[in-house]
């Protein structure tokens, strides 16, 4: 009998970016913050762009990956009619081996400093999350067992 990576010691890897599109769209999208002035929502995943791939090497499951981020906001000031606003939060560098308080949150748009103050926080929790649960997700895909 032959064994193609006896005890998972050859590189395997696995693609994750179409699973961290999903995975940001199911845990990310409609984060929302809300107070007695402001309503804040993330609205929509609108681009994930880099590489993110989860890989088994001598037995351990790792994962590898840098993207850059871009999430769309809509907000609006409660005591105001007619004041919805839009605004986008970018992330440039969003990588695996970067502690959370690395993280450089970008806002544009419109009411940026309440969308940094309040909404931003709540997103970095929910990233701070993705790397585990990639593995979590992930790790069973990229190890062979030996099944003599």
């Amino acid at each position: 009998m032959v064994v193609h990576n006896p005890n998972n010691w050859h590189w395997v890897d696995r693609n994750c970016l179409p699973w961290t599109k999903e995975y940001l769209g199911e845990k990310v999208v409609n984060t929302s913050y809300e107070d007695d002035a402001w309503k804040l929502v993330v609205t929509e995943v609108t681009s994930v762009d880099g590489d993110c791939d989860v890989t088994q090497r001598k037995g351990k499951t790792l994962c590898i990956y840098d993207m850059k981020l871009r999430l769309a906001v809509e907000g609006s000031k409660k005591e105001e009619e007619d004041s919805s606003f839009t605004s986008t939060i970018a992330l440039d560098e969003f990588f695996h081996d970067q502690d959370d308080d690395e993280y450089v949150f970008n806002v544009e748009g419109e009411n940026t400093s309440h969308v940094k103050k309040h909404l931003v926080p709540l997103v970095k929790a929910k990233l701070v999350k993705f790397q585990a649960d990639l593995i979590g997700a992930h790790e069973k895909d990229v190890q062979h067992s030996s099944g003599h």
